[in-house]
């Protein structure tokens, strides 16, 4: 059960927001106190009053949220609930069910028909005997089989609208809570959760408040805890952070199978994300208490779980949770995971989680977030989307061409005043691509750095210019790495002591994955590409060919370029502020330039003065690119056309990463050229 749309009006922060989910993980980032919970808890609202999964969470939400009292229960606080009490809050949601859950529901009618009719007289949680009698009536056999004809109805319009539901809460001042759109959809919903045994839900909540408990906690085992288990998941989730020790001694004392779960759920967290730690042992110690004992690999101290950090423990809790509570196809909100936790573990934090968990049970997860480590990790992943919640009326999907938006929302992070203080130095390199590429291949140099990418290399000069600038007035900064491509013109730019620069001694950073004993090993494996390549012979001369194919260009480019013709467009630069008379003078002056040019140009020889040009450019770089072909191409272009060939299974991003992947591992001598020069720039900082 996914989401697939939302749509939040006048509900607390949230004045009107109608926004659409299309991925696994949903990561919602904004200003602080502007709203990013209250998605959240709008859609546990909805869910715990129109399909409850146990009697209390329908009250335990509106308690949560201020709206009533257990003391005076009957009575609704709206204010509590309306950004304006004078108009209804809506809360709207399109589910996406899984083949699975269609299947069990078209396989349940007779049981789920009951459960509506039971939900239906006001007896929902009541012992099914309680209705015994009037089902044995005609009226009760009316109401089952009308139930059955509803049920089988919605299944198959569901069936027919992409597995598709849709249910809507609407509360008002007068009315209270109602359900205003499908009536059938909510109990279904509220049946494909009660289905699960008390300890696993198709629904879960963590909230961003962690209590987590020290010392001797009571733990209770069996049916003493299952009461406690089913209101852990959404009716009272804040009481999740107080069942650590619960969980890990409920699953090692139940079964073996349990037990050996949860040693390989613990290797799963220390290897993936809480590095040099590992599970010692669990049981009584020698004063009769309750005690997990952990290892850290490093030094061989040992110590208690409740020795490690809030954040440390949160994270254990959580992921244990998500693999022993959530089921398959299940629905997780997740709120600031990041609390208590160094932003390197951060960084680390959404790709375990993807990798580890949404993907593996197919789990569709919302993140809300501070963390600009989350926000970047979620910008480059591809089972993740990125959503800014700019004000009480706008929350928007953050796509690869919103520049301007991503930079908003990092600096509205405050990225840019924390990263001196969190880490030793930021790394700006060109793309994306280049940080991907640096972490699979040269992690262990960049793992206590901040690596980002400013979007091309004018941009990196421009940025070096002004610290350099900064620095000359005086200004201490931390340290920052500049990283770019060779291309046609190499820089002129120096290092100071805040600012070090490191340009590639080939045309770009990719030249250097032009590996071929490793591009062959993959280029000849039908596991990785499509199309295999024979022989290393055969991977060799499509390497060089692609390459110099490039030739023709590079040469046509390069005369070009020296003509110097007079670019006749418009530079935003030079009519800034600029009055419309100046303006036309520049441009005027401008034409006359080309005007010049062009009167100048021979145009019965120059076709052939451009070709002679080229071609006597061509046979002299030839000599050079016969040797150098790797240094001197355009490694990205020649990736993109290597790819379009041989049509890697993983996609060309995903691509280049192994090809690097495997330089580590071997390593490869490009490799070691690569990894000299990072160690060099980043020496003696």
């Amino acid at each position: 059960m996914h989401i697939k749309t939302l749509r939040i009006k006048n509900f607390r922060a949230i004045e009107d927001v109608n926004v659409e989910f299309d991925n696994r993980v949903n990561i919602i980032v904004g200003p602080n106190a502007i709203g990013k919970t209250t998605i959240l808890e709008s859609i546990r609202l909805a869910k715990a009053l129109l399909c409850p999964r146990t009697q209390n969470e329908s009250m335990q939400a509106l308690f949560a949220l201020g709206a009533t009292s257990p003391h005076i229960p009957q009575q609704l606080a709206f204010p509590a609930l309306a950004r304006n009490p004078s108009i209804p809050v809506i809360i709207g949601i399109r589910f996406e069910m899984s083949k699975d859950e269609i299947e069990w529901l078209e396989n349940s009618i007779p049981f789920v028909s009951r459960g509506i009719v039971q939900a239906r007289m006001g007896q929902a949680f009541s012992n099914p005997t309680t209705l015994i009698n009037f089902l044995g009536t005609p009226q009760g056999q009316q109401a089952i089989e009308a139930a059955q004809k509803e049920v089988a109805s919605a299944i198959k319009v569901a069936t027919n609208d992409n597995r598709g539901c849709r249910i809507e809460l609407t509360i008002s001042q007068q009315t209270g809570p109602q359900a205003t759109d499908n009536s059938i959809w909510p109990s279904l919903i509220s049946m494909l959760d009660q289905r699960h045994p008390p300890g696993l839900a198709s629904f879960s909540y963590f909230p961003a408040d962690r209590a987590l408990p020290q010392g001797e906690q009571p733990v209770q085992l069996g049916m003493a805890d299952a009461q406690a288990q089913l209101e852990s998941h959404s009716s009272q989730p804040q009481t999740k952070y107080t069942r650590l020790k619960n969980t890990i001694f409920n699953a090692m004392i139940m079964s073996e199978l349990g037990r050996q779960e949860l040693i390989t759920e613990f290797e799963r967290i220390f290897t993936g994300i809480l590095k040099g730690r590992r599970l010692k042992g669990m049981g009584l110690n020698h004063f009769g208490l309750l005690s997990i004992m952990v290892e850290d690999t490093e030094t061989g101290r040992t110590f208690d779980i409740d020795g490690m950090s809030s954040g440390e423990k949160g994270l254990i809790l959580t992921f244990l949770l998500i693999e022993r509570s959530i089921a398959q196809d299940g629905l997780i909100l997740l709120d600031e995971p990041e609390l208590h936790l160094n932003p390197a573990v951060c960084k680390e934090l959404l790709s375990f989680l993807v990798n580890g968990y949404a993907v593996r049970k197919n789990l569709q997860v919302f993140v809300c977030s501070h963390s600009p480590e989350i926000l970047a990790g979620a910008f480059e992943n591809d089972e993740c989307s990125l959503y800014h919640l700019e004000s009480e009326l706008m929350l928007t999907k953050v796509r690869r061409q919103d520049h301007a938006v991503i930079a908003e929302a990092l600096r509205r992070l405050g990225t840019s005043e924390s990263e001196g203080l969190l880490f030793k130095g930021t790394v700006f390199v060109e793309g994306t691509d280049d940080i991907s590429l640096l972490e699979a291949g040269f992690g262990t140099i960049f793992r206590r750095y901040k690596v980002k990418d400013l979007g091309g290399r004018r941009e990196i000069e421009k940025e070096i210019k002004q610290l350099q600038d900064g620095e000359k007035e005086g200004i201490e900064l931390s340290p920052r790495f500049f990283i770019f491509d060779r291309d046609e013109s190499p820089s002129n730019l120096k290092n100071t002591k805040s600012t070090k620069i490191l340009q590639w001694g080939r045309r770009c950073f990719e030249n250097y994955l032009i590996d071929i004993d490793i591009l062959g090993d993959l280029l000849m494996d039908s596991e990785i590409v499509k199309n295999p390549l024979k022989n290393l012979g055969e991977v060799s001369k499509l390497l060089r060919d692609l390459a110099l194919g490039q030739l023709d260009d590079f040469v046509a480019k390069q005369i070009y370029s020296s003509y110097k013709y007079t670019d006749p467009g418009i530079r935003a630069a030079e009519i800034q502020g600029k009055k419309l008379d100046d303006i036309s003078e520049m441009l005027h002056v401008r034409l006359l330039e080309i005007m010049k040019q062009t009167t100048s140009v021979d145009q019965s020889n120059w076709k052939n003065d451009f070709l002679n040009k080229c071609t006597e450019e061509r046979e002299k770089l030839s000599n050079v690119w016969e040797t150098k072909w790797q240094d001197e191409c355009d490694g990205k272009r020649l990736f993109s056309e290597l790819c379009q060939q041989v049509q890697p299974k993983m996609g060309p991003r995903k691509f280049k990463i192994r090809v690097m992947t495997e330089m580590r591992l071997r390593p490869s001598d490009n490799w070691r050229a690569v990894n000299g020069l990072l160690a060099e720039l980043l020496a003696n900082n």
